[in-house]
């Protein structure tokens, strides 16, 4: 969980500098670990649920712990109402990402700027400042 945690943090920051350094595509490898990485929160989610509940459950068993402690006291109608509430917001999260991509897909790439056209408006814009 905690591997995971730091190979993201490590990847961001490779990302990251690359990236102010505008050669964010020139290391091969770093993009490969960036999708190979895709994975790893939900890895890292379920490393620390596994800790958690095999943490717990010795303790349980060997009556260290009594077990009206290891467990939850919330009654069914939370346990529905929070999960109905994930299910609702993580649909409707899906529901506008799904969205955004076809929109953003339908329109296609940007064609790049050209560099000359930013500089004659640039230089347009500081002599009509100081005209």
């Amino acid at each position: 969980m905690v591997l995971s945690g730091f190979v993201m943090l490590g990847i961001f920051l490779l990302a990251f500098y690359y990236s102010t350094k505008h050669r964010i595509t020139q290391p091969r490898w770093l993009l490969k670990a960036s999708l190979f990485a895709l994975p790893l929160p939900w890895v890292a989610s379920e490393a620390g649920w596994f800790v958690a509940e095999f943490g717990r459950q010795p303790w349980s068993i060997a009556e260290v712990l009594p077990v009206h402690a290891s467990v939850s006291n919330l009654s069914v109608g939370e346990v529905i109402t929070t999960l109905v509430g994930y299910t609702t917001f993580y649909t409707v999260m899906f529901i506008i990402a799904f969205f955004l991509m076809k929109k953003f897909a339908k329109k296609g790439p940007v064609p790049p700027e050209d560099k000359q056209d930013t500089a004659d408006l640039i230089d347009f814009d500081t002599k009509g400042a100081n005209a």
